[in-house]
């Protein structure tokens, strides 16, 4: 009778052990070598050629000293070789600037991937980059699941109708114009005009009149929307569109977000410095225009009220005063994703609803 290998006793060891892997958060320790080889019933050296195969595919990571921890999927450009074990690839392409939002993103992505034993293969585009790239290493992928596109990236109607033609889900982090005549393409993003609505509904509500609008963010369809749920909410109090002042400067891809905020903060405060409300598209602008607001000698919350949108590493909880956001659950955006990818929903736009989280940064007039 034919002994059983002991290569097919590996494998069957490894894929018991990714099992388990896939099951552990990011980050979570291993049990020791030893244990695991008495636990599987194999030599010694065994479980140690088999670990240092995950380690070499990117599911483990060692720390001297400390053991063998799971850790996220490996994110080169394009992987050199694709572990057997996997069923796929996830092609995720995103602006190389640095973003928390986007670091936040695509670690929920690595996370998701894992468990739907997808290996991750991570693209950064340049300012300089080609669009093309998305699409030149789309097809050099041999097992190619699924793209998951992050808002902000360069995306053109010709990159998107050849993307459309491979045939897997690709899927926009983001708001897509005219989604509807793509077969493959698909769009998860916030509901941005329900944030444009919170965001003025909250100061309104607390007796701001005079309020003023920085967008610190570049212009796009999501700024669209978000304008009108803004003037949805100021309809609703019976006021007009024009009573607000709208900073009238706008920001371009790539330029920073932050220093965005600063600057159209102090053109709406020169425009109008009796505003008592100040609502700014996303979080990083905020910070800048608390700056302006100090420097300009106006306090928060006591003379100018702040309200933005999203989150960035904590920080709306750590200023002064801490400021009142619209979040939104990066968690709902990535399962969407993978849902659509894994064929779970076939939704051609999937809208992700946030909540208002009224902070210090709103006094009550």
């Amino acid at each position: 009778m034919k002994r059983t290998l002991p290569s097919t006793i590996g494998h069957k060891v490894k894929a018991g052990l990714l099992d388990r892997l896939r099951t552990l958060p990011v980050g979570s320790r291993l049990t020791p070598e030893r244990r695991l080889a008495e636990e599987y019933q194999v030599s010694r050296s065994t479980m140690s050629k088999i670990l240092t195969e995950l380690v070499n595919e990117g599911y483990l990571a060692r720390k001297v000293g400390s053991g063998t921890y799971v850790s996220p999927r490996n994110t080169e450009v394009l992987p050199s070789r694709l572990p057997s074990q996997n069923s796929g690839e996830l092609l995720v392409a995103y602006p190389d600037f640095f973003s928390y939002e986007f670091w936040h993103t695509v670690h929920e992505l690595e996370i998701a991937a894992m468990h739907a034993n997808l290996h991750l293969v991570n693209l950064r585009l340049h300012p300089e980059s080609d669009s093309e790239t998305v699409l030149n290493l789309a097809e050099n992928c041999r097992r190619l699941t699924g793209i998951v596109l992050l808002g902000g990236t360069p995306l053109g109607r010709p990159l998107l109708r050849e993307l459309d033609k491979l045939g897997v889900p690709v899927v926009l982090l983001g708001k897509l114009e005219n989604g509807g005549i793509y077969r493959n393409i698909h769009c998860v993003h916030s509901n941005h005009v329900q944030s444009g609505y919170l965001k003025v509904e909250a100061l309104l509500r607390n007796g701001h009149r005079r309020i003023g609008v920085v967008l610190n963010e570049p212009p796009s369809p999501t700024i669209q929307e978000t304008m009108r749920g803004m003037k949805e909410a100021v309809h609703s109090y019976k006021l007009r569109w024009h009573d607000l002042t709208i900073s009238e400067s706008s920001i371009r891809f790539w330029e920073d977000p932050m220093h965005g905020g600063y600057v159209l903060t102090h053109e709406v405060l020169k425009k109008s410095p009796d505003i008592t409300g100040l609502v700014v598209d996303t979080m990083l602008g905020a910070i800048g225009a608390l700056r302006a607001l100090h420097e300009c000698g106006r306090r928060c919350p006591e003379d100018v009220s702040v309200v933005t949108a999203l989150s960035h590493a904590g920080l709306e909880e750590y200023c002064v005063p801490r400021l009142s956001s619209v979040m939104i659950a990066h968690e709902k955006l990535v399962a969407a994703a993978l849902d659509l990818i894994g064929g779970r929903l076939s939704a051609r736009e999937i809208v992700i609803d946030g909540e208002l989280v009224e902070r210090e940064s709103i006094r009550r007039l």
